[in-house]
């Protein structure tokens, strides 16, 4: 924008993002990033792969462990670093600028903008549940322009004030999360449901598929509906007292998710036989009518439950997309200020005091991943006589064939869990470099907590690489972070100090 201002590359003193969150609005980005689209629809994957309520079960709370650890190791490194970025700043000052850099390329290019594509994916998905698509335009174009049209509404409410962003993930949370414990409390209401309904516990005897490759399958899903944990630590510049609110939102929000998920996954169950939930997993995504919380619904209020959920489903994929909004472009304005990327994207808008371009960046890419993923439903991959080589054309025929929603979560869970770790790796580093750092938070059960979040990383991404259904998605995100290398050479500003801003006296 021609009205934006940027401090110069040889100011001594930084741009700066006011602090305006308070621990409410920061508790409400961890839930309210975290539960999208992924509640709704990955329960009838997991019971897909695994039909057995134990195996379900401990999907989930393996996950939940999982991302609880990750969830505690950022917290310290939030606390003890409360400037805009999270993973970005945390990587800069453990293993330097080029690291951090690839980070943050990967947020843009892989997981934050795919995780928004992602969502508006789903949130299109119900929105044409709701809003049928009209005969001229087609379903899958329809649903693009829905997701499109949605990115693009959270970017200008995030543009034009912090505040009204975090206003909105308040109330966007409230609503949401009431909405999904009413959905739990529906069958007692009601008085549907059946005990007998939770067999299996134990695997089936005619259960013959491959566990743990079926269990890593569960869990690249169950993961993405936990993804999100970390969306606070890039706002700890803006957030009061981060020293204190950070840790209280990760931890109090990790371990209010992982009870809501099993209690709702408890329901799906309860209400739904086994083989019913399981022949939800539709990967065509035609009918949305067949998800598993449309199929709960309809059992419980009729025809009118597809509507109801399909409402709920888009308020909560709504409120998701406006915490990444509100998220992500704080790294591509750390990295920014850092000299890493061109000044034009550490741009503080002068009346809304937000990072304007790095906002409207994020989107812009997003909505091309949306455009990106319809292109390749909708046009039939070649004839087998082509130029291309035979894998590009299987994996084209592939991807082909499933929804918009699945092809991009794949895309986006490498990018991000590869991330992660080395995120999370962090912190065993800082304990050295920096041991007398003020740290207000320090990792419960420090080293065992970070290590366990290393080592179900690598498995997770051993998996992806190894599966046929993940490992095309995978390449294709590893691919493009590997892109980063050069980029960091050609966009780098020589000469521009790293920044380093003191936590405030409340920290």
């Amino acid at each position: 924008m021609s009205t934006e201002t940027a401090a110069p590359p040889s100011s001594p003193q930084p741009v700066v993002l006011p602090r305006v969150l308070g621990p409410l609005a920061a508790l409400c980005v961890v839930v309210g990033s975290v539960i999208g689209s992924g509640i709704f629809i990955v329960p009838a994957r997991v019971a897909h792969e695994l039909p057995f309520l134990g195996g379900i079960f401990a999907i989930w709370i393996v996950a939940g462990a999982f991302t609880t650890a990750g969830a505690l190791t950022l917290a310290e490194l939030g606390a003890m670093i409360p400037q805009a970025g999270g993973p970005y700043v945390y990587l800069r000052e453990a293993y330097g600028k080029l690291p951090a850099f690839l980070f943050g390329w990967s947020e843009l290019t892989v997981s934050r903008a795919g995780s928004m594509a992602t969502l508006a994916a789903a949130f299109a998905r119900y929105f044409s549940q709701v809003f049928p698509a009209p005969e001229a335009i087609g379903t899958a174009a329809w649903q693009a322009i829905a997701a499109s049209s949605a990115i693009a509404i959270v970017t200008v409410i995030n543009v034009l004030g912090t505040k009204g962003g975090g206003g909105l993930q308040v109330v966007g949370t409230g609503l949401k999360v009431g909405g999904v414990l009413t959905l739990i409390a529906l069958p007692f209401a009601l008085g549907g449901g059946s005990a007998a309904n939770l067999a299996p516990w134990l695997v089936p005897a005619d259960y013959h598929g491959d566990l743990f490759s079926a269990a890593m399958v569960a869990m690249v899903g169950v993961l993405w509906a936990y993804d999100g944990w970390m969306n606070v630590t890039p706002l700890a510049e803006e957030i009061r007292d981060p020293g204190r609110n950070i840790p209280r939102a990760m931890v109090l929000g990790m371990s209010s998710l992982v009870a809501i998920y099993l209690a709702m996954t408890l329901a799906y169950h309860y209400v739904l036989p086994m083989d019913v939930v399981a022949a939800a997993h539709d990967a065509s995504g035609a009918n949305i009518g067949n998800a598993v919380a449309a199929v709960y619904c309809k059992a419980l209020l009729g025809a009118k439950g597809v509507l109801a959920i399909s409402a709920l489903v888009m308020c909560s994929t709504f409120i998701s997309l406006n915490g990444n909004a509100l998220t992500g472009p704080r790294s591509y304005f750390a990295m920014a200020r850092d000299g890493l990327l061109p000044a034009w994207f550490d741009r503080v808008h002068p009346r809304f005091q937000t990072p304007s371009n790095a906002i409207i960046s994020q989107a812009v890419w997003a909505i091309s991943l949306t455009v990106l993923g319809t292109v390749l439903i909708l046009v039939p991959p070649p004839a087998s006589a082509t130029w291309l080589p035979g894998f590009v054309r299987s994996a084209w025929t592939t991807l082909n064939q499933k929804h918009l929603y699945d092809i991009l979560l794949d895309y986006v869970m490498f990018g991000a869990t590869t991330f992660y770790m080395l995120a999370i790796t962090s912190v065993f580093v800082l304990r050295r470099t920096r041991p007398d750092a003020v740290r207000p938070y320090r990792t419960w059960g420090y080293p065992f907590t970070p290590l366990l979040f290393v080592a179900a990383s690598l498995l997770l991404l051993g998996s992806m690489l190894a599966s046929a259904e993940t490992r095309m998605q995978a390449i294709g995100g590893g691919v493009l972070i590997l892109l980063g290398v050069p980029a960091y050479y050609l966009l780098r500003r020589e000469g521009t100090p790293t920044t380093t801003i003191e936590p405030p006296t409340d920290a």
